[in-house]
């Protein structure tokens, strides 16, 4: 057979050669690329001591190319889980790192995407200019640049609109925008925050189809954040549901197990929704 690796002894039998590779790769490097183990966030008074511990033994694996989602009710510390790995806020226990480093600070490697995209894209930009603006300040020569910006204005579904100012954008094209400049800074790692929270249903759906498709295409690693449960299903490999702030922690992983594109009538998707849902209902331990 092409392609394959013959395996001999008492289990031999025949393995696509990238299912052997693959194997091969993470016996030598089984670390995922971040890495979070007991981690505490607290807030603390005004005489230094901690107030309140929004967050309390946090436990997460996250490999290189994943899509995860981290599913709870407002207030539940979602924003600051991404906040610390993001390197905006500093955890106050526990270990925090990203490929073998502690987090301590922004980087590169780790892009963050708000919900409100008016906050993040400048309006007195082009959708070029936003999508270039990262490799503009970090020196690229122009024409690069362009090339760069380009090939990822193409990739969300915004050519065409090159010219355009976010004013005669609508929201959902907004937020191409801003991923489109996340990608073209060439980020490892892509962190949203509900950023679909404000788009319309049809919006919504268009944009959740998209981000799949732009995962698939560049293998970047997503950490989502939502409290909408069949969003969280349609979209992400694993999902993390978080239990009630303060001392908010990981209260329960779900493989979700299902080939994309997803549709909400497939008998593993219905399972989990009932499932999940329960968490919500009945308290499930949360």
């Amino acid at each position: 057979m092409e392609n394959s690796l013959a395996i001999e002894g008492p289990l031999a039998r025949t393995l696509p050669l990238p299912t052997v590779l693959d194997n091969i790769r993470q016996q030598i490097d089984p670390s995922p690329l971040i890495r979070i183990r007991d981690m505490s966030v607290c807030y603390r008074g005004a005489l230094g001591d901690c107030d309140v511990e929004v967050l309390s033994g946090v436990n997460l694996d996250i490999g290189q190319g994943e899509f995860h989602v981290i599913l709870g009710p407002s207030g539940c510390g979602k924003s600051t889980l991404l906040n610390v790995i993001v390197g905006l806020l500093n955890h106050t226990g526990g270990e925090v790192g990203v490929a073998g480093r502690p987090i301590t600070r922004p980087g590169r490697d780790r892009g963050l995407i708000f919900q409100n995209a008016d906050a993040a894209i400048f309006p007195w930009l082009t959708v070029l200019e936003n999508v270039e603006f990262g490799l503009r300040m970090s020196g690229t020569k122009r024409q690069v640049r362009r090339e760069q910006a380009r090939k990822f204005i193409r990739l969300v579904g915004l050519e065409g609109h090159e010219k355009k100012f976010p004013r005669e954008l609508s929201g959902g094209m907004k937020q191409r925008t801003q991923i489109a400049r996340l990608l073209a800074n060439d980020s490892d790692i892509l962190v949203m925050d509900e950023p679909f929270g404000a788009l319309d249903a049809h919006t919504r759906r268009v944009m959740q189809n998209e981000l799949v498709r732009m995962w698939i295409e560049t293998k970047k690693t997503i950490i989502f954040v939502t409290h909408d449960i069949i969003e969280s299903l349609l979209l992400g490999q694993r999902i993390h549901i978080m239990s009630q702030a303060p001392q908010a922690n990981i209260h329960k992983t779900y493989e979700t197990g299902m080939e994309y594109p997803r549709s909400e009538t497939l008998p593993r998707f219905t399972e989990l929704l009932s499932t999940i849902q329960g968490h919500f209902d009945f308290g499930g331990g949360i």
